[in-house]
């Protein structure tokens, strides 16, 4: 299971980060099984620019020129996301089940009333991501909707 950030590595990430304790109480197989998960979903997002080896198993490093510069790697941004979303994972966060329960505007049974108000982004929860900090980190690097790319022959 391949993921972009070590779950060591993720451990130092998370020392610096308050409340933690789903990461910090998660054995070292369960960690490493969010993070091969984790990176299974920012894999199913689309991004700008073109990997760095066709060949290469994971979306990152990538190219966003037309030549390479010697300093293609794995951004930050993209292990921290990593890691916030394995954290989400492990803290039992289901974005099938928030997006759906998001979408409900009011409840009522007898006298008793419940509202919500959609007004947070669900972007997120409707691309799979179960974290709005990982979303931030990934949005930088997503490819826009409405680009088109162009090639003379």
């Amino acid at each position: 299971m391949t993921a972009y950030i070590t779950y060591q590595d993720a451990d130092t990430y998370f020392e610096s980060r308050l409340h933690s304790e789903s990461w910090d109480e998660a054995t070292s197989a369960e960690k490493t099984v969010a993070l091969a998960e984790a990176t299974q979903r920012i894999g199913r997002l689309r991004f700008s620019g073109e990997k760095v080896d066709e060949g290469q198993e994971l979306d990152f490093p990538r190219y966003y020129g037309d030549e390479a510069d010697g300093t293609e790697m794995v951004p930050d941004d993209i292990k921290i996301a990593c890691s916030e979303i394995a954290f989400a994972l492990l803290d039992g966060v289901d974005p099938d089940y928030e997006l759906e329960s998001r979408a409900t505007v009011s409840q009522a049974y007898s006298s008793v009333r419940i509202s919500k108000s959609p007004l947070v982004p669900q972007d997120h929860l409707a691309a799979g991501i179960p974290s709005l900090t990982a979303w931030r980190h990934l949005m930088p690097y997503l490819a826009s909707g409405r680009a088109i790319k162009l090639s003379r022959v």
